[in-house]
């Protein structure tokens, strides 16, 4: 009988975790969906642990949402960390992302190359080994690379 009683509010209290993180993810995805990006970043800050104990889809969710947030807000850095995270966790679980947020992610991903910056000409009086420049990112690349992320605990 106490297990029984132990088990369920485990499942409770998983249950609840997961809803507030899902709120808070849908909280900072509707606001980032106002422009309102530093908003949006609180509340994603304010929320990172609770997510972190979250099911795949509102880590994932919350892991596009964020690093498009920092995208927009100019931050390449911290935006291609959580976009990797992301698609990895697309990758390694395919169909954590419903598809209308995996079409977000690959729009986040096409922000952020569009936002790279292209490679500056070299200064007169040094030699080229080459007649064309590195070329600049294209906006249907695959995005680049990362280790395995995981979300901070």
């Amino acid at each position: 009988m106490l297990r029984s009683r132990l088990w369920a509010h485990a499942v409770l209290c998983s249950a609840l975790v997961a809803c507030s993180a899902n709120r808070y993810v849908q909280r900072g995805a509707d606001l980032y969906g106002q422009g309102r990006y530093v908003e949006a970043d609180e509340v994603f800050e304010r929320s990172q642990a609770r997510v972190a104990r979250s099911g795949v889809h509102e880590r994932a969710a919350y892991a596009a949402y964020r690093g498009a947030t920092y995208v927009a807000l100019g931050d390449l850095h911290h935006g291609q960390h959580w976009l990797a995270i992301a698609t990895e966790l697309e990758r390694s679980h395919p169909g954590a992302l419903r598809r209308e947020e995996r079409e977000f992610l690959d729009g986040a991903w096409r922000a952020f190359a569009n936002q790279l910056p292209t490679t500056p000409p070299a200064p007169s009086g040094t030699a080229i080994a080459s007649s064309s420049q590195a070329p600049s990112p294209s906006v249907g690349a695959t995005p680049p690379a990362a280790p395995t992320p995981t979300l901070p605990q």
